[in-house]
């Protein structure tokens, strides 16, 4: 049963990592579309994480053993590929949310910019149309 659970969710952890490193390539291409197409599926897999994530727990602790003799030796084979898959995911989430981040701090400076009542205008020809916008990026 550990073994299958094991395996359980390390597929969800295989399919959040493609998931999030299509979401890094999408940002950096623009592509903001994609990723939030992709949120909905990406909360599923959370969810069904945790509850997998809350069964191994409640296995580990029903088994009553010492620490030692908890893991047989194929699943603790797969409790380090799962420690792995975690690490990689936890290394491209964190990239993930910077980029995020990152976007949309420059899309809130940006409409914030735009917003202004009193446009910080820096020129010298009154010639200039009123609605001309100085961005600085």
């Amino acid at each position: 049963m550990l073994t299958q659970k094991l395996n359980d969710i390390i597929n969800v952890l295989n399919q959040l990592i493609e998931m999030t490193t299509q979401d890094i390539e999408n940002i950096k291409a623009a592509n903001h579309e994609k990723v939030f197409a992709n949120t909905a599926k990406k909360e599923e897999l959370a969810v069904k994480f945790s509850n997998l994530k809350s069964d191994i727990d409640n296995i580990l602790v029903s088994r009553n053993k010492p620490i030692e003799e908890i893991f047989s030796k194929e699943e603790e084979i797969l409790f380090d590929e799962f420690r792995n898959k975690l690490s990689e995911f936890h290394t491209l989430h964190k990239k993930f949310s910077k980029l995020a981040l990152s976007v949309a701090n420059f899309y809130n400076a940006l409409m914030k910019e735009i917003k202004q009542e009193s446009p910080k205008i820096d020129y010298k020809d009154s010639q200039l149309p009123k609605s001309f916008l100085k961005l600085k990026a």
